[in-house]
């Protein structure tokens, strides 16, 4: 329907000696910095430049905010009523391309905003998501995609907003890609962080999707429902329907052959993208089609299946000196316990299993490779998990789970090699990682193999595993998985995973699952190391070595010394070397546990979850707490088996100590001036008065709402006066005496970035005006921001401006600029009783993501007078 507003019967009056004359209004709208349009809004009156090509994506600087308008269909003329005044009334806008040279950390967040009609409050509700990509073929002539975020109705409140992460500096694509509804949106730019919870995306297998129904849901009938049924075989949907009447816990790896048919709905027109980059496509539509499966009602859920990669690279070999196990204490524990009766699973490449130092020390696993290439052993699954090698170069293998394996538990006390840190445990080698890495599906079955869970190799092992480790991961978190390792932990198995070796906060998984205890690695001097990842997630540390560094001065490099092969001559040989990495961390964790698991065989997760919380066990036990770094401190495994023994012999479990914590745990100013912060206490103790201090005269605290500790809410403000623009750091430290917490603080003060105004409606309001519709005239803005109204009545009058990007005749809703004479929640009555120039404002951005904007929504007269269309606007396409 069309909102036609008519000239208000309250016009003002007063001010005027001569009721009659007349007089003109006019001035000059000016745009806030950063703020960008999209290049092809709804609005046919806007400038128009289509971005639908990613071969020729709308530029966009860095730090910059772009109001924009995606549909996945026609608006069909129903949000003005006139399809004249719509760019997109009879065809979709589904694919919006930008291209930016951004830095390493920064953040894109996407803001949808729904349409909304201003009387009703019915509308359209539109999901859109958002996808990186690298703008720079890589040597194979493939455009790499780098993050997306998929968020939909299905994930909650949260779906309104979207992010990704940059991984590495450089220019990229980035696409808004309209998957249902009609929607308009904001996204910013923001500057580099390295907050912990940034989003970080694997690769995957292209048109493969790890899925699991719901009880009594059939697979084959959910996915004839999200319109997968014609890429799946026969065969395949046999297999579907076969799964139904198995293991309902087991998830299946559900194969489309995208050659064989266009999988995901879309629009009629030709897709550019896959017309781009095929490689690119294909990865793109594999996301949508598993966020299309995992929205179906009787779907638990569906997924990539992520492709993990080993922890460490090899180095340096012979150097046979373990500086690692006095490092831990662990020549004292081994006078307590030397892991007799445990079993720890290695989920990694295989095992050597020929190897003389470990070949004692093995109980059967299982080979879960499925992909014959990566596998290099000529089949799929099998009940071989010997390491072939990862490399088809000989030499240039790694051997990482024979590394790892060697650390857990090589055979001691035999006069060749090293010693394993419970060299008297078992090792259940279970074969994941191939070439190229591993999948996530291939990872859960060995899990479900390790607990004695049903898996694919349809057997299961005499006796579970008592300890896993993972010195594998990746930075997607994965439903499937954490769904594998929680029920694993409750099956009694304590999972141990590495942290991660790429010197970031950002979530790496599986370590930073809840049910896993993530291990960062730490180096000679018992700090963490170089690599190392670190971050909220990360439970406890323990060396990883440095092979950069000599720092025991004894002319060998500081690596962890363990068992690996050696096929240089083109036959495996028994070999040691020296690595480094989470990788090689993880694995003396996990021997540690397999020392206290001997000790007390009742040992649970959450007994050692508690030990950490309390220090019990780790370097810290005389001044806990913990940090983002080395998590509650580097393993101590004398401490570890002490207490062990100690819960052995009836013991009890010291109360947790106190640990302060912040929501969020770091903070960032965009354009905001204020930001709040809640401190908690997560220990058992608690904490004496708390202190609350900055370190920068632009920053002010001030306490919201505490308790008599000072736990609760605080606001962080900024001050921008006199500021230049550049990037501002502080902190903010919390205190109690004895135990302190330190919150990050990051402030951008002006930007780099093209300004550009869209189409700007100003509306002229009677002041007096006490009716629901006031507006005395509305006129289209100049594309330079000039505006002039003429033949107006003496009288009181408002002033206002802003875009309607979606045409649906109102304007300064969420997602739109807006602006009010001479400023937006300042307005001023203008008394005109004579001629007025010069009338000047600005507009802002009125968003959730940073802008500090009061709503003024409007509605807009469409039936603009012909002599307000000037010339020089662009036409429809």
């Amino acid at each position: 329907m069309l909102l036609s507003l008519v000239l208000s019967a309250c016009g003002g009056s007063s001010g005027s000696s001569n009721p009659t004359a007349t007089y003109s209004l006019s001035g000059q709208l000016s745009i806030a910095t950063g703020i960008v349009t999209d290049s092809d809004i709804n609005d046919i009156y806007a400038p128009y430049i289509s971005n639908d090509d990613p071969t020729n994506p709308q530029l966009l600087s860095n730090l910059t905010t772009v109001q924009g308008f995606a549909s996945a269909r026609a608006t069909n003329s129903t949000v003005s009523g006139d399809s004249a005044s719509e760019r997109y009334a009879d065809s979709a806008d589904r694919d919006d391309y930008f291209k930016a040279s951004l830095q390493a950390g920064q953040t894109l967040r996407l803001q949808v905003v729904d349409l909304t009609y201003f009387y009703s409050g019915e509308g359209y509700h539109g999901d859109l998501d958002l996808f990186l990509a690298e703008a720079t073929p890589n040597a194979e002539g493939d455009y790499i995609l780098a993050d997306s975020s998929q968020l939909g109705p299905v994930d909650g409140a949260a779906a309104a907003f979207e992010e990704v992460t940059v991984p590495a500096d450089g220019d990229y694509l980035i696409n808004v890609y309209a998957y249902s509804g009609i929607s308009k949106y904001v996204l910013q730019i923001l500057p580099a962080s390295t907050s912990a919870s940034a989003h970080r995306m694997d690769d995957f297998v292209t048109d493969e999707i790890i899925v699991k129904a719901k009880a009594g849901s059939s697979l084959s009938a959910q996915a004839r429902n999200a319109g997968l049924s014609t890429a799946l075989t026969p065969v395949a949907l046999n297999q579907l329907k076969a799964a139904s009447t198995t293991d309902p816990d087991q998830p299946q790896l559900l194969s489309l052959n995208r050659s064989s048919a266009r999988l995901s709905a879309g629009s009629a027109e030709p897709d550019l993208l896959r017309a781009f980059s095929e490689t690119l496509y294909n990865k793109r539509q594999t996301l949508i089609d598993s966020k299309r499966l995992r929205q179906q009602e009787g779907i638990e859920y569906a997924e990539p299946n992520y492709i993990r990669k080993v922890q460490a690279t090899a180095n340096d070999p012979y150097y046979r000196y373990q500086w690692h196990y006095p490092a831990i204490n662990l020549p004292q524990a081994w006078d307590l316990s030397k892991g007799d009766g445990v079993t720890v699973a290695v989920i990694d490449t295989g095992v050597y299993l020929a190897h003389p130092d470990l070949s004692g020390q093995l109980i059967t696993g299982y080979d879960f490779i499925a992909n014959r290439d990566s596998a290099r052993d000529g089949n799929g699954i099998d009940n071989n998990p010997d390491d072939p090698g990862d490399d088809d170069i000989p030499g240039a293998s790694s051997w990482h789970g024979t590394h790892v394996a060697g650390t857990v538990a090589a055979a001691s006390n035999n006069g060749i090699g090293g010693a394993g840190v419970a060299w008297n445990a078992k090792i259940m080698p279970l074969r994941v990682l191939g070439k190229n890495g591993g999948t996530s599906y291939d990872i859960i079955q060995a899990v479900r193999y390790a607990a004695r869970l049903s898996n694919d190799s349809n057997t299961l092992p005499a006796q579970k595993a008592d300890v896993i480790n993972l010195s594998l991961g990746g930075y997607s978190s994965s439903a499937a998985e954490q769904s594998v390792y929680a029920a694993a932990r409750n099956a009694g198995v304590i999972i141990v995973a590495a942290a991660g070796n790429e010197a970031t906060a950002t979530p790496f998984y599986p370590a930073a699952y809840p049910e896993v205890i993530s291990v960062s690695a730490t180096n000679y001097q018992g700090t963490l190391a170089s690599y190392s990842n670190f971050g909220n997630s990360i439970s406890v540390a323990a060396p990883g070595g440095e092979l950069g560094n000599d720092d025991n001065r004894d002319g060998k490099k500081d690596g962890v010394f363990s068992t690996v092969a050696d096929d240089s001559s083109g036959s495996r040989q028994p070999s040691y070397d020296l690595y480094q990495g989470t990788s090689m961390a993880s694995p003396h964790v996990a021997g540690v546990i397999a020392l206290m698991k001997s000790a007390y065989p009742a040992l649970s997760a959450s007994d050692v979850d508690q030990l950490l919380q309390s220090c019990a066990i780790t370097h810290k036990a005389t001044s806990c707490n913990r940090d983002n770094q080395l998590g509650y401190g580097q393993i101590d495994a004398y401490r570890a088996v002490s207490e062990a023994l100690k819960l052995a012999n009836g013991g009890t479990l010291p109360p947790r100590p106190v640990a302060l914590q912040s929501s969020p745990a770091e903070l960032v100013f965009g354009s905001d001036s204020s930001l709040s912060f809640t401190l908690s206490n997560a220990g058992d103790l608690q904490p004496a008065l708390l202190s609350v201090s900055e370190d920068a005269d632009w920053l002010s605290i001030t306490a919201a709402s505490t308790d008599d500790k000072g736990l609760g809410s605080y606001s962080a403000s900024v001050n921008r006066s006199g500021l230049s623009d550049g990037y501002y750091n502080a902190t903010i430290t919390v205190s109690d005496g004895s135990n302190s917490l330190s919150i990050p603080v990051y402030m951008q003060n002006g930007t780099v970035s093209n300004n550009s105004m869209t189409q700007q409606y100003v509306l002229l309001e009677d002041s007096d005006c006490v009716e629901e519709q006031c507006v005395v005239k509305s006129i289209a803005a100049l594309s330079n921001g000039r505006f002039s109204f003429s033949g107006i009545a003496a009288g009181r009058y408002r002033l206002l401006a802003g875009s309607d990007i979606d045409v649906d005749n109102v304007i300064c809703q969420a997602g739109e600029t807006c602006g009010a004479y001479p400023s937006l929640g300042a307005e001023q009555i203008i008394e005109l009783n004579a001629n007025r120039s010069e009338v000047n404002f600005l507009i802002n951005l009125n968003s959730n993501l940073g802008s500090s904007n009061q709503s003024a929504t409007r509605l807009l007269n469409r039936q603009l007078p012909a002599s307000s269309g000037e010339a020089g606007k662009s036409p429809a396409p």
